[in-house]
């Protein structure tokens, strides 16, 4: 009972606080180890509180995330070892004498009641359209680039994360946390982030590592990096009044007639990676009332799920540009004119040529 009280509690401060959703911010989302991207104070430098000081709306991933990324793990890995051949029996992990089909049932019924737990929570504090993350979209979007199979820190999920969020206009930009040393996000960050930012240069990416001596080194790249991120959510805006026809005073003033649009509990329907944008987008649908009763109708009758990126899609072009940006090498024939200005290859080494 202490606990449902103390959660309509949270509803009704929370329902208290004002905002000002027509003041342009960039969205910054946040990803990397696990403890240093959660955490809000020194052990990420107060990163939460630092990007919300230099104007920036900080979306964190929840802790239910992580569990239910260890559940799909079990799921994955069960379902890979039911196909062993022979006794699999090397393993504490092992499937001799389990029922397979009763383990996925397990941890299926463990996702849905997690997931049911979270969102009733939610709902009880308020946040009505707040949803938790699709596993195996994850995994299907970051395959091509980070294998499912393998283990370590977040592993595909950081990958999974940084395509969604260009490819979705989730945020305007994303910032990877992880402590000094952290090898699985590191490399990822270093590695294979990377080569999709290449890909997809209209993302803003940059990770950063912490340590006891970094602070003022990471405020700088960060202040650099959100720089980038306003601008780009200054256009989204743009772009929202271009197609609504509207003025940033004629959006107020329709806010003025409309207060429910202003309570910290409305969400406007995702669009761009801007919150602002995404109001203003909602507005000039609104003043369309056809458009609007239109989309109305679709979103509760679930037509408009086709209206979403098909993941498939996106990860097969994602793997295809990859491959586009590998690197192949091939054996320079003796016959080949020699470069004069080249440094000589020494005796005993086979001299290559890098073909891009």
């Amino acid at each position: 009972a202490s606990i449902i009280k103390a959660v309509y509690q949270c509803r009704k401060i929370m329902g208290a606080v004002k905002v000002d959703r027509t003041r342009i911010v960039p969205k910054v989302g946040i990803i990397g180890e696990f403890w240093a991207m959660t955490t809000e104070g020194d052990g990420n430098y107060g990163m939460q509180r630092f990007l919300e000081a230099e104007g920036a709306e900080v979306d964190i991933q929840v802790v239910a995330a992580w569990l239910l990324y260890m559940l799909w793990q079990a799921q994955w890995d069960t379902k890979e070892r039911a196909n062993l051949r022979g006794t699999d029996t090397k393993s504490k992990f092992g499937l001799e004498g389990v029922d397979v089909r009763k383990k996925l049932a397990t941890l299926f019924a463990a996702d849905k009641v997690l997931r049911s737990l979270f969102q009733s929570t939610a709902h009880a504090m308020g946040l009505t359209d707040f949803h938790l993350a699709d596993m195996d979209d994850l995994a299907e979007v970051s395959h091509a680039f980070y294998d499912n199979n393998l283990r370590g820190g977040e592993g595909h999920m950081e990958v999974g994360k940084l395509i969604l969020n260009i490819a979705k206009s989730k945020v305007n930009m994303t910032l990877s946390i992880k402590p000094f040393g952290c090898m699985p996000s590191s490399s990822v960050s270093d590695g294979v982030q990377s080569m999709i930012t290449e890909m997809y240069p209209q993302g803003i990416f940059l990770p950063i590592e912490t340590n006891g001596d970094g602070a003022v080194n990471v405020y700088s790249r960060v202040q650099m990096q959100l720089f980038k991120a306003k601008q780009l959510a200054k256009k989204e805006v743009d772009m929202a009044l271009a197609e609504a026809g509207m003025t940033m005073d004629e959006v107020k003033a329709y806010l003025v007639k409309h207060p429910k649009m202003n309570h910290a509990f409305h969400r406007s329907p995702h669009v761009y990676g801007c919150t602002t944008a995404d109001l203003v987008h909602e507005i000039g649908q609104r003043k369309n009332k056809l458009t609007h009763l239109r989309n109305q109708a679709s979103k509760l009758l679930g037509l408009d799920k086709g209206k979403a990126t098909n993941l498939a899609i996106v990860a097969k072009i994602a793997a295809a540009k990859a491959a586009k940006k590998q690197s192949h090498s091939a054996v320079k024939q003796d016959t080949d004119v020699v470069d004069e200005n080249r440094t000589p290859v020494p005796k005993g080494r086979t001299q290559l040529n890098v073909l891009a």
